[in-house]
Parts: C-alpha cells; sequence; structure tokens
C-alpha cells in the first residue's frame, strides 16, 4: 500500500480521535454517552462529507474543464437544500428529505449548465461560475420565503443556511456512506476514461470514450452523495475546489490518485474545521460552513494569484 494512504490514514484517524477527546466535558469521566451519542456522528459525519464533497468537486472539475466547479458554484447546494426544506415543511417522513434535496439538487444543476450554455455557447468557466453564483443567489431567497411562512415549522431550516453537523445521526451516516460507496464503484470503473478527457474532448472522443454519455453518467452518479448529504447538513461550499486543486497546484496527478487523495485531505480537514467550529468559542457552536468559508476564501484568491484557477485541467 502507498506510504502516503497509510500516513493520511493516520492522520484520519487521529483528527477523529482527537475531535472525541476535545470539548468542555470530560470524557474520561464517565461521559461516554456524549462520544457515542454526540460527537463520535458528529464527527464521522464531518469526515464522511469532507471526502463526499472534495471527491464531487474534482470529478466536475475534470468533466466540466472548469477548476472553479463544485457542489457549491454550480448551484446543487442550495438546491438540494431547498429540496430538504420543501420536505420538513410539508412534514415528510426523514426518507424524503435526501430524496427532495437530491431530485432538487439535480434540477439547479441542469438548469444552470442549461442557463450558462445559452449564455456562452463555448461555456467558458467564468460564465459557468457567475450563472451557479447568481442562481445559488436566488434559490436563498426562495429559502428565506419558505422559512418567513411558518417559521415555528421551518426553525431547523435555518442552519441550513450556513451549513452544520451538529445533530448527526447515525441513520444520516449509513445512508450517505451507501451512496457513497456506490458512486465510488462507478467513478473508478470510468477512472482511465477521465485521463482521456483531461487531454481534451476531441481527443478522448477519437480514443473511443463517448464524452456525452460519460459527463451525463457522473455528473448525477456523483452529485447523488453530495446532495443527500448536503439535505442534512445545509450548504458546505468551497472544500470541493480548494482540496483538490491545492493537491494539484503541488503537484498534477490522474484521475484515480487524484480522486484518493481529495477524499482523505477533505476528510481531515472537514473533520479539523468542524471540531475548530465545535470548540473554539465553547459554549456557543459555530457552523461548520462559516468557519470552512473564512478558511477558504484565502486559498482561493491565493489560487487565483497564482492563475491557477483560470488554466483548464
Amino acid at each position: 500500500m502507498n506510504k502516503q494512504y497509510v500516513a493520511l490514514a493516520s492522520i484520519l484517524i487521529g483528527v477523529i480521535l482527537a475531535s472525541l477527546v476535545i470539548g468542555t466535558i470530560n470524557v474520561f469521566e464517565g461521559h461516554f454517552n456524549i462520544v457515542y451519542s454526540i460527537r463520535l456522528p458528529r464527527i464521522l459525519f464531518a469526515v464522511l462529507g469532507g471526502a463526499v464533497l472534495s471527491i464531487c468537486g474534482a470529478v466536475f472539475q475534470i468533466l466540466l474543464n472548469n477548476r472553479m466547479a463544485d457542489s457549491f458554484t454550480l448551484g446543487m447546494a442550495n438546491g438540494a437544500v431547498i429540496g430538504a426544506a420543501i420536505a420538513i415543511y410539508i412534514s415528510a417522513s426523514f426518507y424524503f428529505i435526501p430524496l427532495f434535496g437530491v431530485v432538487a439538487g439535480l434540477i439547479s444543476l441542469f438548469l444552470v449548465l442549461f442557463i450558462a450554455k445559452q449564455i456562452d455557447s463555448m461555456l467558458r468557466p467564468e460564465t459557468l461560475v457567475i450563472t451557479g453564483v447568481l442562481f445559488s443567489t436566488l434559490l436563498s431567497g426562495v429559502l428565506y420565503i419558505i422559512i418567513m411562512l411558518d417559521p415555528t415549522k421551518t426553525k431547523s431550516i435555518v442552519q441550513f443556511m450556513f451549513g452544520s453537523f451538529s445533530g448527526s445521526r447515525y441513520e444520516f451516516i449509513s445512508l450517505v456512506f451507501v451512496c457513497f460507496i456506490v458512486s465510488l464503484v462507478v467513478l473508478f470503473k470510468s477512472s482511465r476514461d477521465l485521463d482521456l478527457l483531461t487531454l481534451g474532448e476531441l481527443r478522448a472522443f477519437s480514443l473511443g470514450v463517448d464524452v456525452s454519455k460519460l459527463r451525463l453518467k457522473l455528473l448525477i452518479v456523483m452529485a447523488i452523495p453530495s446532495l443527500v448529504l448536503l439535505s442534512f447538513t445545509g450548504i458546505i461550499g468551497f472544500i470541493g475546489i480548494i482540496v483538490p486543486q491545492m493537491i494539484q497546484y503541488i503537484r498534477p496527478r490522474k484521475a484515480k490518485e487524484l480522486f484518493i487523495l481529495s477524499g482523505f485531505y477533505g476528510a481531515i480537514l472537514l473533520g479539523v474545521v468542524d471540531t475548530i467550529a465545535r470548540t473554539i468559542l465553547s459554549p456557543i457552536q459555530l457552523p461548520t460552513g462559516v468557519l470552512l468559508s473564512i478558511f477558504s476564501v484565502p486559498l482561493i484568491l491565493f489560487l487565483m494569484y497564482k492563475r491557477f484557477l483560470q488554466k483548464t485541467i
């Protein structure tokens, strides 16, 4: 096994263990129920979420030839939150929340792609990102209206606007994990085609890759686990950009290696950020999405300063 993967796995385990013991309540004084019921599902969901969103971002960036593509900039995150909010507003059962989130998120994704294509037939990166951000802003307004329709019923939706892992449950983790594993099986079977796609659409097509079919298949397959996740956590943005692009900035990687490293680094990063968000202003807990945005923006500006995000994959 690659020594780098072993080292990253060890760091990830260390982050999980550290998160379990860090906090105002001393877990060594018999408060094991705090660990099992609250801290463990939260940190497990955070590291799983980091892996899901980072790999999803890496795949989208290759498929769309756009280094700024991720669930947030493509409008998917806000779409998933809208779907979840509607499910909560109509008092739908637990299993309908991710279903509504996935459907609304996919509709948002394809609407953004369609609108951007109508504006710019070449689908340049800047056009796609601006369209996605504007559409996300529109959906944020719609979400606020849903909240105001019945504040007593939708008060739990407010945290969706900022992204949080508080209230994580083992049911959430299980559902996202199953979707994630299925998507990874499909993804790794297509890793060779993705490597060819990085050479350009025409070159990939000449080498036997059905680019349109590959793009549609992986857009949907990789969107599903991230949309299920976001239906429970709310908006967690930018991690899908900074993790794969910092990896590529340090040293370009082939698709399969990029996905594995993105999963590890994304899990470690979001695990650390969530632990800090939970403890830095204790007993107040910051939304993870807010702290992640504060951390991410300087890195994105750095990559823009280096002209790295303006280049194609």
